[in-house]
């Protein structure tokens, strides 16, 4: 069983998220950190400049979304769906903060479909792989 909470005591979030998530369940389902790779191994949203020989990130939405997608994926593997995820972290490479706020937010939130969760969104210096984004783990609870 999976139970939202929101405290009188503090603040209304202030996105779509809940503050506290009790969870009785009989399988916890972790999802390691996924980035925006297509199952053929392609990071979508960047464009190869020949002449550099360096990619380069020219949509933040698109990463956003394959790499939920790419949560979804997992979770379905596992017999979880996005509702029951009771936390979702989100790694953000700082430059792109306010990108992701206006469409790397909107995008994650489309592919959500309602689905709230426990979390942060937390903005970092670099990922692993340069032309990476984002990157997003998931802590879902299962009957």
């Amino acid at each position: 069983m999976i139970e939202k909470i929101e405290p009188n005591t503090i603040a209304k979030p202030v996105g779509p998220y809940c503050h506290v998530t009790k969870v009785t369940a009989k399988h916890l389902v972790f999802v390691a950190g996924q980035i925006p790779m297509d199952k053929d191994g392609n990071i979508v949203g960047v464009n190869y400049n020949p002449q550099t020989k360096h990619f380069q990130t020219i949509d933040l939405a698109a990463q956003v979304r394959q790499t939920m997608l790419n949560v979804k994926a997992a979770l379905e593997a596992a017999g979880a769906s996005l509702a029951d995820i009771v936390r979702l972290d989100t790694y953000v490479v700082a430059f792109a903060q306010n990108e992701y706020k206006t469409v790397g937010m909107k995008a994650k939130h489309e592919v959500l479909a309602g689905a709230r969760a426990s979390g942060a969104t937390i903005f970092v210096s670099a990922l692993m792989q340069p032309e990476v984004l984002v990157e997003i783990s998931a802590i879902a609870a299962i009957d």
